[in-house]
């Protein structure tokens, strides 16, 4: 909202403090001054010329070169006004300056001739048009004098930043009773002199509500006799200050008064209302009524709109009809002010895509009593500009008076929300001041809250909709006082001892060893698309649709992870093709129906998701290039589950629709799968528009690893003895696993003292039997009390080759 401070100090002549003292009371108060203009600072370097000389320009016929004496020297001005004369005092736009419409005013030459400065305009002033060419100042007017200061524009203006729940202050008016309060100065109060004709206005028009919940109140006057005309410049200037642009006079004053007491007004042409009456009643089904703005709406039956006695004139609260409007003919006004239920305003202000002044206060909940007097003083304000009679009596319509609030307030409350001591004096002084009255302890029935004996009790003023509640007078008493002067301290109360979940614990451990790895993690949105789902094979039946997405991307709650890493990874290909090397992870929920569930909550997974791609490491000078494998992801995986304690898994061999059939595999732990892993298949790299090195990809269920989680490791201390190391090479046949060798070994070894078992070659081709392959394992063995003989070492080894050869038929060629 745009604010006038020489407007507020009218209506609040005790306030005497300056522009910045009284921004900075309003921003303590909770009422934030998001900017501040000077309208001086529209026009500096702008003074008063007095043209000395008019001569013709020698190479346009529409121009002039005048001589231009600012008080100082004179000036070469080339002027295109029509009525610029010898002697004129006008608005003189020395070097430098610029114009409020943003013309920056410089050397120039206009037709060979040089030109110093710009004679203006009202209009290039940003003032409202009076005549076509120079605005003329009065002869007496001294030249050199700015002009800020001949025009009277010493105004201050606030864009202030009003929160939904105080409508109060969306007016000068509200704002000068606010400042009252703030600076401790009486309040300002609505005195209209109203001079009433002698025929009564129920005789020249009806009001009738049909719908009292949501119009429960409505007033209006009739005044006859008037002129439609432009407005004078005072009221053009002072609309124009706070953003309003000047119409007529009548419909400037209804404007004029909205903007200084915040109730929205309506002015209909009376003689265009059939009946000669209104009725507030909701639409019919089918009917239409073209608007203000030049549009044409259909209305819903649950529009509340003011009708004649044939048609809508106008949706309530909104916006008036064009089929009423005030026009130059007009001489009989119907002028409207009423009370408009909030909820209904703005269902129909969202249903129909309006935003109007009126809309804004009413949306918000209009002041139940300024009914009439914003209504008498708007009448007052037509017969100054508009002239004409206005009749005698208010046309009334629906309740007169509003059940008035009370709230009750502790003190001790207080003091325990705010941070510091209030007594019952303060918070009496800072209501009262806001216009609150006290009042005895109300009697008690249901509904009403039990505060104790030292509570205070208020009646709340109409105008303040939002303190409804102990709470909110509370807020008000902090609020007066300034919210810088809460003071800074830590809330009382018990200390409370709080651990950290498993599920945390988790996923701070993942993060942490993912991080070290040079890992990055993303964050992205929780769904998916239709398409993406079926990219990567998930099983859409079991899919959570959204009843109202925001648009395909987002119809589905992701089932995996995986999509939106590789779109991450498409989004950064597609913002640097060269950058190919990327690690990347997510932790977050998935969601999928249980197996023939279609309602209540979904089943919801923390997941694991990782992506890498490129090298295996930065390359340089010292280093080659070479990618990401299996090898990689593997060994990733595995500093993973040695973060949770977690020892040998098996590596099972897992199809899936969006890995390669070669190199998709899951982790199986005790029967548990704990997630899988494996290049991204080709086709669904190259359908997601992928392009480069291979992609690999891993899904892991982190409350599987969490429920696997093994001892904290503990510190084992070096071995005293030396290890005796034995090599095996033999061949076996090529479906056997390697997990099925190692099992074999450490079973054949179970009371020995073999420590470890590595796999260190693979072969097959030639000179390997066909159907076979070649496998070379080492041993280690090693005991902790003592150093092994050969022959003990010897027999464990024994022990394993008959092991292999029973078990898995192995042919062992060298040990």
């Amino acid at each position: 909202m745009k604010a006038s401070t020489q407007w507020i100090k009218e209506l609040l002549p005790s306030l005497k403090a300056n522009p910045a003292a009284i921004e900075r009371r309003l921003t303590a108060a909770g009422l934030e001054v998001e900017g501040v203009e000077r309208e001086a600072d529209a026009f500096v370097g702008v003074v008063v010329g007095e043209v000395k000389e008019v001569s013709p320009h020698p190479g346009a016929d529409q121009l002039k070169i005048t001589k231009v004496y600012d008080g100082e020297n004179e000036h070469q001005v080339v002027c295109g006004a029509p009525n610029v004369e010898v002697g004129q005092k006008v608005p003189f736009a020395t070097l430098g300056a610029k114009l409020p419409n943003g013309m920056e005013i410089g050397r120039r030459t206009i037709r060979g001739v040089e030109s110093f400065g710009m004679l203006c305009s009202a209009e290039e002033l940003g003032l409202p048009k009076d005549v076509d060419g120079l605005m003329i100042l009065k002869a007496n007017t001294k030249p050199g004098k700015p002009i800020a200061e001949v025009l009277g524009k010493k105004d201050v203006l606030f864009e202030l930043s009003v929160t939904p729940n105080r409508p109060d202050v969306l007016s000068h008016f509200g704002l000068a009773r606010e400042l009252a309060a703030l600076f401790e100065l009486e309040a300002p109060q609505v005195s209209v002199k109203l001079k009433e004709g002698k025929k009564a206005a129920k005789q020249l028009a009806q009001v009738e509500i049909q719908d009292p919940l949501r119009c429960p109140k409505y007033a209006a006057r009739v005044i006859t006799g008037v002129k439609v005309g432009p407005s004078p410049d005072w009221v053009k200037a002072r609309l124009l200050s706070v953003g309003q642009r000047s119409i007529s006079n009548v419909v400037d004053a209804t404007n004029l008064v909205l903007m200084e007491l915040g109730h929205p007004l309506h002015a209909f042409d009376l003689g265009r209302l059939a009946g000669q009456k209104v009725v507030i009643r909701t639409a019919s089904v089918g009917e239409k009524i073209g608007l203000l703005d030049g549009t044409s709406r259909d209305l819903s039956a649950d529009d509340l709109v003011i009708a004649d006695a044939e048609k809508p004139v106008a949706l309530a609260g909104i916006m008036g009809g064009a089929n009423s409007e005030v026009h130059e003919g007009t001489t009989q006004l119907l002028l409207e002010s009423a009370y408009f239920e909030a909820a209904s305003v703005r269902r129909s202000a969202k249903r129909h895509g309006l935003h109007t002044e009126a809309s804004h206060r009413f949306e918000r909940g209009a002041d139940f009593s300024m009914v009439e007097q914003a209504l008498d003083r708007v009448a007052a304000l037509i017969v100054e500009l508009a002239g004409g009679q206005v009749e005698k009596g208010r046309l009334l319509a629906g309740q007169q008076e509003e059940k008035p609030k009370i709230v009750g307030v502790r003190p001790e409350r207080a003091t325990a929300l705010i941070g510091r001591p209030i007594g019952k004096k303060e918070v009496k002084d800072a209501l009262t001041a806001l216009g609150l009255v006290a009042v005895k302890p109300p009697a008690k029935k249901k509904g009403t809250p039990n505060l104790g004996k030292e509570a205070l009790w208020f009646r709340v003023p109409s105008h303040r909709v939002d303190l409804v509640a102990e709470v909110d007078l509370i807020e008000e008493v902090a609020r007066l006082a300034g919210y810088d002067q809460i003071p800074t301290a830590m809330p009382p109360g018990a200390r409370a001892v709080w651990t950290k979940g498993k599920e945390l614990n988790a996923e701070q451990a993942l993060r942490h060893h993912l991080a070290g790895e040079g890992f990055l993690e993303t964050i992205a949105l929780a769904f998916h698309s239709e398409a993406e789902a079926e990219v990567f094979g998930l099983e859409l039946p079991r899919a959570v649709r959204l009843a109202n997405p925001l648009g395909e991307e987002t119809r589905l709650m992701r089932m995996s992870l995986l999509p939106a890493l590789v779109k991450a990874a498409r989004l950064n290909q597609d913002h640097l093709p060269s950058l190919v090397d990327l690690r990347l992870f997510e932790l977050g929920r998935t969601f999928r129906w249980a197996e023939g569930q279609t309602a209540g909550l979904p089943e919801e997974s923390l997941r694991l998701g990782v992506l890498w791609r490129g090298a295996r490491q930065p390359t340089g000078w010292s280093n080659k290039a070479v990618g990401v494998d299996a090898y990689d992801l593997k060994g990733l995986l595995e500093g993973v589950l040695s973060a949770f304690g977690i020892g040998e898994v098996r590596y099972e061999a897992h199809e899936a629709p969006h890995l390669h059939p070669s190199s998709g595999t899951r982790l199986v732990l005790g029967g548990v799968v704990l997630g899988s892993f494996g290049q991204l298949h080709p086709r669904v790299a190259e359908r997601l528009g992928l392009e480069g090195p291979p992609v690999w990809v891993a899904d892991l269920e982190v409350s599987a690893l969490e429920k696997a989680r093994g001892a904290r490791p503990q510190f084992q201390p070096l071995a005293k003895f030396p290890p005796a190391q034995r090599d095996l090479s033999f061949f076996l046949d090529r479906h056997h696993l390697a997990e099925q060798v190692v099992a074999a070994i450490r079973a054949a070894s179970a009371n020995d003292a073999l420590e470890s078992v590595k796999i260190f070659d693979v072969y097959e081709g030639q000179g390997v039997p066909v159907g076979k392959k070649s496998m070379a394992v080492s041993l280690v063995f090693r005991a902790k009390e003592r150093t092994l003989t050969d022959a003990e070492v010897e027999g464990a080894q024994r022990s394993i080759v008959a092991a292999l050869k029973d078990q898995l038929g192995a042919e062992v060629r060298m040990a």
